[in-house]
């Protein structure tokens, strides 16, 4: 087909990951590990790509607002409303604009738009930009005033957006952290103590927390410790990434979430686990080693709480949370058949959930899985 656009993409990354703020990203992208980088793939293609650093323990408010900034450019604003009652600074990073024209009309009048891509927890972040930016916050422009009301709480601005895909994605949220819920926050407590620690240091800008606006990491300067700050944020329940990685969490704020005509969606999802003889799944052996206790506790969960569906896994997520968000309406994917404003749900793939990483994947194979999504998405027609 012939190309309708040339719209730039942004690759989101999950939980406990990192983007180009982070130096680990020069000698092992988060899209590409040890096989490259799927962003140069693409921009050795012709398109225009990036790899955002967002809060790699952050909720997925708050990495929206971040996205907002990096792409649109400006400072970054998590809202006047929200930042009060979550206990944390209003105010982020100023970013110089990824697409500082996005959502202004070209030569031809048409709207600059953009290409969302999500692995994992990226997959609510991408979708919470784009409920931001088509609803805005009825909470935010009620509680601030209108000259000081950030645009992206405004609401709108739904035809920015091209397509949105996620890989992976913790759509329904994940049984993992019920199930394991006793060490959630004893766990949380001790990484997050390491920010304070860390901070200022060359190991802060390799790998940051990113939490600079809860006073307990920072890139640039060293902090003291609190532990009252670190507490504060272990027990969140609203802007805590373990809560919102939960089936409770994420199907709590996402309710209002919905699809939009203008956009097009797809989902993708893999499983590498298998039925072993107590009748649960354990990870196969081409499941990546570090997964492999997480992939057996996913799907070893009692049977009898959620159904026998919500064990298979790809080593972290399970498949119906991936698959598609509850609420939306979807299709299985057909090329000749795709349609916006409902989920194409990719078939099942055999990978795990660090595939999508570029971990144990083929070079080529990885550069063209990509590739492919690429080419898909600007041969589709442009609504307006």
């Amino acid at each position: 087909m012939r190309k309708t656009n040339n719209y730039p993409f942004v690759l989101v990354h999950g939980y406990l990951c990192w983007g180009n703020d982070d130096r680990i990203n020069d000698i092992c992208p988060l899209f590409g590990m040890w096989n490259g980088s799927a962003k140069e793939a693409l921009q050795d293609a012709g398109y225009i790509a990036d790899t955002p650093s967002v809060g790699m323990f952050s909720g997925m408010w708050d990495r929206a607002c971040e996205l907002y900034a990096f792409i649109k450019g400006g400072r970054v604003d998590y809202g006047k409303v929200h930042s009060a009652r979550n206990g944390h600074q209003r105010f982020g990073k100023t970013y110089p604009g990824y697409v500082p024209n996005w959502g202004e009309l070209d030569d031809e009048g048409k709207i600059q738009k953009i290409n969302l891509i999500g692995h994992s927890f990226g997959g609510p972040t991408v979708r919470t930009l784009i409920h931001l930016l088509a609803e805005g916050s009825e909470l935010e422009r009620e509680g601030t005033d209108p000259d000081d009301l950030s645009p992206l709480f405004e609401g709108g601005k739904v035809k920015w957006v091209h397509s949105c895909t996620t890989l992976a994605g913790t759509h329904n949220g994940v049984t993992l952290p019920e199930q394991i819920e006793r060490f959630v926050k004893p766990i949380a407590f001790t990484v997050f103590s390491l920010g304070p620690l860390i901070s200022g240091t060359k190991l802060a800008k390799i790998y940051g927390f990113h939490l600079d606006r809860f006073g307990i990491s920072s890139q640039t300067k060293h902090i003291g410790y609190d532990p009252t700050l670190v507490l504060h944020y272990v027990n969140l329940k609203e802007d805590n990434i373990h809560w919102e990685l939960s089936r409770e969490g994420a199907q709590e704020l996402t309710k209002d979430y919905k699809v939009y005509d203008n956009i097009y969606y797809f989902s993708y999802y893999g499983v590498r686990t298998e039925e072993n003889k107590k009748g649960g799944q354990s990870g196969t052996k081409d499941m990546w080693l570090p997964l492999r206790p997480f992939g057996w506790m996913t799907g070893n969960l009692k049977k009898e709480k959620l159904g026998k569906e919500w064990l298979p896994n790809d080593g972290l997520v399970n498949i119906p949370a991936a698959h598609h968000p509850f609420k939306d309406p979807w299709q299985d994917f057909d090329a000749a058949n795709i349609k916006p404003g409902i989920w194409n749900v990719m078939p099942q793939e055999y990978k795990d959930h660090t595939s999508y990483m570029g971990v144990l994947e083929d070079k080529e194979v990885y550069k063209n899985f990509f590739l492919e999504i690429a080419d898909r998405v600007t041969d589709l027609p442009v609504i307006e």
